[in-house]
């Protein structure tokens, strides 16, 4: 009976019952964690999120009412923002960002930021830098030795 899914026995009524073997239910378990991720990564694709590693990948803008996520080491772009949100992450990155954000947020290792206008920044992590040209922006200082400053 080693072939069959189930480990069948018979109960105090002479009825068969049966249990699906240990090693059938760790596989659909995985099964099940790898459709789980891949609907996941669907609905991250279908709103519209970005993400954009460091690299010689081409410019990216944050689509309006979007998310932009940039990481990377040493990464050096401009970025076009059309009232979304863009998430900086990673160490010694210098992002220019042209036009209004909704939420710049910087996070990471040495950074430096700087954008024309934003409804809010955060920065967390260390040594980071962020500019703002012009507005007020309500600012979140979650790390140590940041810099938010309208410049």
């Amino acid at each position: 009976m080693a072939s069959f899914a189930y480990d069948l026995r018979r109960d105090a009524a002479g009825d068969w019952v049966g249990r699906l073997r240990p090693r059938l239910r760790a596989g659909m378990a995985c099964w099940l964690a790898i459709v789980l991720a891949w609907l996941a990564l669907a609905g991250v694709a279908a709103t519209g999120a970005r993400t954009e590693f460091g690299g010689s990948s081409p410019a990216a803008a944050v689509p309006q009412a979007g998310t932009l996520q940039v990481s990377g080491t040493g990464t050096v772009k401009t970025i076009p923002c059309h009232g979304g949100y863009l998430s900086v992450s990673g160490r010694l990155n210098t992002i220019t960002v042209t036009g209004h954000c909704t939420s710049v947020s910087v996070s990471g290792d040495g950074n430096r930021v700087a954008v024309d206008s934003a409804d809010a920044v955060s920065a967390a992590g260390t040594d980071n830098a962020v500019t703002y040209h012009w507005g007020a922006p309500k600012i979140v200082d979650a790390g140590t030795t940041n810099i938010v400053r309208q410049g």
